[in-house]
């Protein structure tokens, strides 16, 4: 009887992409995809909502598609070629479901975490919520990868900066209010329990400064403090004013990138 066991347990270990997880009805299950929402957001054929862990793709806006985020229509068709239509295997983390009643979990199609394709492929950015953190590290390389290649979303600034003013940092207060490249170096930074602050100028309290608050930082695969300290940046976003000083928020790390 106990070999009997032993064998149809390890009949439900199943390889995927050289790793090995249990179909024991605990950590994954096979579901058919029937519909595509966005780019990290899928349908079953019994009704269910699937929100794919650890990424973010672009935002589409479905009442004015030309108002939707850079690259969400692209990331969106990636998904629907890969998955709408398909049987996909889910892994889950520690939680089962978010406060919409989505199931949040890994896809899996042909042994490959799709997560982790939509990261490779520059479809999405990093999006890593405690306690589901399974496979942080894996996915911090592949966005790293998918940034130094500039690839999709990560080429953003580049496509941008066609059609918006790219100034420097001391023209800053004659652009307030409006969508802008600024081009510069990072000579200052400082973190504190709550933001990152990356500055163009060691006079930073009346010259623009970046703002990154670290509730945003699970997007980032790196500390943007130390990694920008010193280093040529074009950074994409709007011109605003604290306290009587320019500022620009940074919620999105690939509205910012290294030039050099």
């Amino acid at each position: 009887m106990l070999k009997k066991s032993f064998t149809a347990l390890m009949a439900l270990v199943v390889i995927l992409g050289g790793s090995y997880f249990y179909l024991d009805g605990q950590q994954a299950a096979e579901v058919y995809i029937e519909r595509v929402i966005d780019g990290d957001t899928v349908e079953t054929a019994a009704g269910d909502s699937i929100r794919l862990l650890g990424v973010d793709t672009p935002e589409i806006d479905w009442d004015n598609n030309s108002e939707s985020e850079f690259y969400a229509e692209a990331a969106r068709e990636f998904t629907f070629d890969n998955l709408e239509g398909q049987n996909v295997l889910l892994e889950y983390d520690q939680e089962r479901e978010d406060q919409y009643g989505r199931i949040l979990a890994y896809i899996y199609q042909d042994g490959q975490n799709f997560n982790q394709r939509l990261l490779e492929a520059g479809y999405a950015t990093l999006m890593i919520v405690e306690p589901n953190d399974k496979f942080e590290n894996e996915f911090k390389n592949a966005v790293s990868r998918a940034r130094e290649s500039r690839k999709g979303i990560w080429s953003q600034v580049l496509e941008m900066e066609k059609s918006l003013p790219v100034i420097s940092y001391q023209q800053a207060e004659l652009f307030r209010d409006e969508r802008v490249i600024v081009a510069g170096e990072i000579v200052d930074t400082a973190a504190t329990d709550s933001v990152n602050y990356l500055n163009f100028s060691k006079a930073y309290q009346n010259t623009l400064s970046l703002v990154i608050f670290n509730r945003d930082l699970n997007k980032f695969d790196y500390q943007p403090a130390a990694y920008f300290l010193d280093k040529k940046i074009k950074v994409l976003g709007e011109i605003e004013f604290y306290q009587g000083s320019p500022q620009i928020i940074i919620d999105d790390p690939h509205d910012i990138l290294i030039t050099e």
